[in-house]
C-alpha cells in the first residue's frame, strides 16, 4: 500500500486495486468477527511479540478502515495531537492557505508559533471542520423552514 508521512506520526494509505479487492473480503471478516457475542476470537500476531486479544473497539477501527480502502478512498492515520503546517491544515479543510491564516489571525482555530512559522493541532482544526459543517446544517435547516413547497405548485417554470 503506498503512503504519504504527513508528520513523523501521520500516514495516509492509497489502496490498489488488487488490495481493494482483497479489502473487501478482510471488511466482511472484521465485520462477523465484531458481532460475535463471545468477542475477541481473534488476536493480533506481530513478529516477536506475543499475540494480543483483538478488542472491539480495535475491530471496530479495522472494520472502518477495510471499508475505505475497499472503496478505493484514502485514509488518514495519525494521533489527535499531531501539529500541521498551515498549509497541510488548509489542504484539509479544502481552502487556500492564506485563507486559512485569515481564520488564525481572527482567532477562530487556535495556533502557536514556531519562529516565524504558524502550527495548528489537528484536533482543532477537526472541531472548526465539524463546527463550520454544523453551521451549515443549521442555515440549511434555517432556509427550509422559510420554504413553503405549494409556492411552486403553481411555477410555470416547473415541469411535472
Amino acid at each position: 500500500m503506498a503512503e504519504r508521512v504527513l508528520t513523523n506520526d501521520a500516514v495516509t494509505y492509497y489502496p490498489n486495486a488488487d488490495e481493494r479487492r482483497q479489502l473487501m473480503d478482510i471488511r466482511r471478516e472484521f465485520e462477523y468477527m465484531r458481532t460475535d457475542p463471545d468477542f475477541p476470537v481473534a488476536s493480533i500476531k506481530v513478529p516477536g511479540r506475543e499475540p494480543m486479544p483483538l478488542t472491539a473497539e480495535l475491530a471496530d477501527v479495522l472494520v472502518k478502515v477495510a471499508d475505505q480502502l475497499s472503496r478505493g478512498k484514502a485514509v488518514f492515520v495519525a494521533p489527535r495531537d499531531t501539529r500541521l503546517t498551515t498549509q497541510e491544515a488548509a489542504d484539509m479543510l479544502g481552502m487556500s492557505r492564506p485563507t486559512f491564516v485569515k481564520l488564525l489571525e481572527g482567532g477562530q482555530i487556535p495556533f502557536e508559533r514556531v519562529g516565524r512559522h504558524r502550527r495548528v493541532q489537528l484536533k482543532d482544526v477537526e472541531q472548526y471542520a465539524h463546527a463550520r459543517h454544523e453551521e451549515f446544517l443549521r442555515g440549511m435547516d434555517e432556509l427550509a423552514s422559510d420554504t413553503n413547497p405549494y409556492d411552486t405548485v403553481d411555477n410555470p417554470l416547473i415541469r411535472r
